[in-house]
């Protein structure tokens, strides 16, 4: 493979996660594509005797965490693999890399003048692994690759965190986008009037101005993450004014498959203890499963989980009367369809 079109391939990477993190609130801080000078040669690099040191930043995320009230720089690694190359050694030597290099980013002056703009905000900086397949033909549970890992070190260090971010998780977010779009256009969601929940827990408070806050690097992860939307107020060219045509709502998105009803179950006591089912004002709610391989009985299993979750409750009609208003649907999947051919016609 020749060197240009090695660069092409790597810039989908970098084209399919400026598509996804921005809907997230995560900002892009400094350059892109620009190594810095290591400050730990000694540590990082003990073999180069005679030229200096640098390590790769292909690109700095940024967004502020509303239960550790501080914001969160992201240096991000970001890996366009074809199905064949997403193996074990591969990720074992992008994660030493990124180690070493948040290491060194943590008291590098380069770094800090670079990327820390904000000079008087708590910051963290962590890492994170973007692995992107490019070919569409990954199928594997990705972290089946770390059975075989023997425990040799990956140069992170106690108290460093790094993210992984690999193809799932990526066509997950994808699909979430694509259909938030959708929703966008039959005018069902606002542009931007919506916040990401996080509910107060016993030892953290949310901070933040609450219709601000972004989507942290825990919750794109986990097993369903709900977003608050104010009404969506549109246009109408026929009567020359603005109207509402939908309502204020949370919109749930689901990453889990519903092979059963105890997952509707544990969603729906999650609900009830964030004062979202048991709230005095009937706000609409809307669950998307956004699970390529979504179990064929999800619909049942969730019907299911609600007549067994009143008759816990007593048959509490007013529970029930919201649990049963809450709409269920199955959103298309949708994986990035950035390709190494069409990259390779773009004008320079």
């Amino acid at each position: 493979m020749s060197g240009g079109e090695t660069e092409k391939i790597a810039r989908l990477a970098e084209l399919v996660s400026n598509d996804i993190f921005s809907f997230f609130r995560w900002k892009k801080e400094g350059p892109s594509n620009l190594n810095f000078t290591c400050v730990k040669k000694e540590t990082h690099a003990p073999m180069k005797t005679k030229t200096e040191h640098t390590h790769p930043a292909d690109v700095v995320f940024k967004y502020a965490d509303p239960y550790l009230n501080k914001s969160i720089y992201l240096h991000t690694d970001l890996k366009s693999y074809a199905v064949g190359s997403i193996k074990l050694a591969e990720i074992k030597k992008a994660l030493k890399s990124l180690g070493k290099t948040i290491d060194c980013a943590r008291v590098s002056p380069e770094w800090q003048t670079r990327y820390h703009l904000a000079k008087r905000e708590k910051f963290e900086i962590r890492g994170m692994l973007f692995v992107y397949n490019h070919d569409d033909e990954y199928d594997k549970n990705f972290y089946d690759h770390f059975s075989d890992y023997k425990g040799e070190n990956l140069h992170i260090k106690d108290g460093q965190q790094v993210h992984i971010v690999e193809p799932s998780l990526i066509n997950y977010l994808n699909t979430l986008l694509v259909d938030i779009n959708t929703l966008r256009a039959a005018s069902t969601f606002p542009k931007d009037n919506y916040t990401f929940y996080y509910p107060d827990l016993i030892l953290h408070k949310a901070n933040g101005e609450y219709w601000e806050r972004a989507a942290t690097a825990e919750l794109i992860a986990s097993p369903y993450m709900i977003i608050h939307h104010k009404e969506v107020r549109t246009f109408c060219e026929k009567a020359n004014a603005v109207a509402e045509t939908y309502s204020e709502g949370y919109l749930i998105y689901y990453r889990r498959d519903g092979s059963s009803e105890i997952e509707f179950r544990y969603l729906f006591d999650a609900l009830s203890r964030f004062q979202i089912l048991n709230a005095n004002k009937d706000l609409k709610i809307r669950i998307r499963v956004a699970n390529r391989y979504h179990h064929s009985s999800i619909i049942s299993n969730f019907n299911a989980a609600i007549n067994s979750y009143v008759a816990e409750w007593g048959e509490d009609e007013n529970r029930k009367r919201k649990l049963q208003a809450i709409e269920l649907d199955v959103v298309n999947h949708a994986i990035p369809n950035y390709k190494p051919e069409a990259i390779g016609w773009e004008r320079d």
